[in-house]
């Protein structure tokens, strides 16, 4: 007796390569090695920088050169009690050698936070690839993969953007950052390389690292 039901089109191998290879990959989220590389002359790359900052340790900053800027007044005082500006608003500048020092670092997890803080969403996503991957389509798969690692990227630089989730900065660290004419108060956030250097990769699990 037949049983009434005819198949139009057997798209099981789609779904099951779907499904393998949505298994094979991973969402990584951090700092690549192509975005390692830093310009300012520190010792450490940012993905080193990066993982001190997160789980806590010391570091060694070398010798440099600070360059410090005021404003004289036109009768040669200083201006604004001597406080340093941002060298936009200076007439006087000079140069002062920095001997090396360490310093020791508190944790500050912004991808464990962001991650945490963006959590369903990325869920969402995943569930979402999944989804995908069950109807066989493996590029709507791959799309949301790319979402979820956007989105935790994302989250992650947000929490350095606001830094109220971040243990604040020493008052030693304050004063070096106004001796260079910068005034900002958040952790991990003066000149931006670390922010900058923050992605995602979506890759096969077996993939070099």
């Amino acid at each position: 007796m037949k049983s009434g039901l005819t198949v139009l089109a057997d798209h099981s191998q789609d779904i099951i390569d779907a499904l393998n290879n949505l298994v094979r990959k991973d969402v990584l989220v951090g700092i690549p090695s192509d975005k390692a590389a830093r310009d300012d002359g520190a010792e450490i790359n940012n993905a080193v920088l990066g993982y001190i900052q997160s789980y806590g340790g010391t570091i060694r900053i070398p010798e440099h050169v600070v360059t410090l800027n005021r404003q004289i007044n036109a009768d040669g005082t200083f201006a604004n009690n001597g406080r340093f500006v941002q060298a936009k608003a200076a007439n006087f500048s000079t140069d002062h050698v920095v001997a090396s020092y360490t310093v020791t670092l508190p944790p500050r997890p912004f991808l464990d936070i962001g991650i945490a803080n963006a959590r369903a969403q990325i869920t969402e996503k995943m569930r979402q690839a999944a989804a995908a991957a069950f109807e066989g389509n493996e590029a709507a798969a791959n799309r949301y993969l790319e979402s979820a690692g956007v989105i935790a990227s994302n989250a992650a630089k947000l929490v350095i953007q606001s830094g109220n989730q971040l243990t604040p900065l020493a008052p030693s660290t304050l004063a070096a950052r106004r001796a260079r004419g910068r005034n900002g108060i958040k952790p991990l956030y003066d000149k931006g390389i670390l922010l900058r250097s923050i992605t995602y990769v979506v890759r096969n699990k077996n993939a070099s690292s």
